[in-house]
């Protein structure tokens, strides 16, 4: 993994992973992290995409509230839609585990 585009997460599923298939039969899963900030009273929330082996994971424990812990690397993105042009910024997971709820 690249260490200038590199990124550690901790963070909790904010609703139910989405599953989906691709063109050739493959899965990969959508879902969305709550990250607390450092000494903060809020948090973020990242979207994240996997595929192959760390998709399963998320397929496996695919429930609002599941804790995990993600390594990966920023996606950014454009589409069109309606005649607007919209912007993403996504973490391609490379690395996923699912946290304890005691760490």
């Amino acid at each position: 993994m690249s260490k200038s585009n590199y990124v550690s997460l901790y963070g909790t599923l904010i609703k139910d992973a989405v599953i989906k298939t691709n063109d050739k039969g493959n899965e990969y899963a959508l879902f969305t992290l709550s990250v607390p900030q450092d000494g903060a009273k809020w948090c973020d929330y990242i979207n994240c995409i996997a595929f192959g082996d760390t998709a399963a994971i998320v397929k496996n424990n695919p429930d609002q509230n599941t804790p995990f812990h993600v390594e990966g690397r920023i996606h950014t993105g454009s589409y069109q839609k309606n005649g607007r042009k919209y912007y993403t910024t996504d973490i391609v997971t490379e690395k996923i585990e699912l946290v304890s709820e005691d760490e």
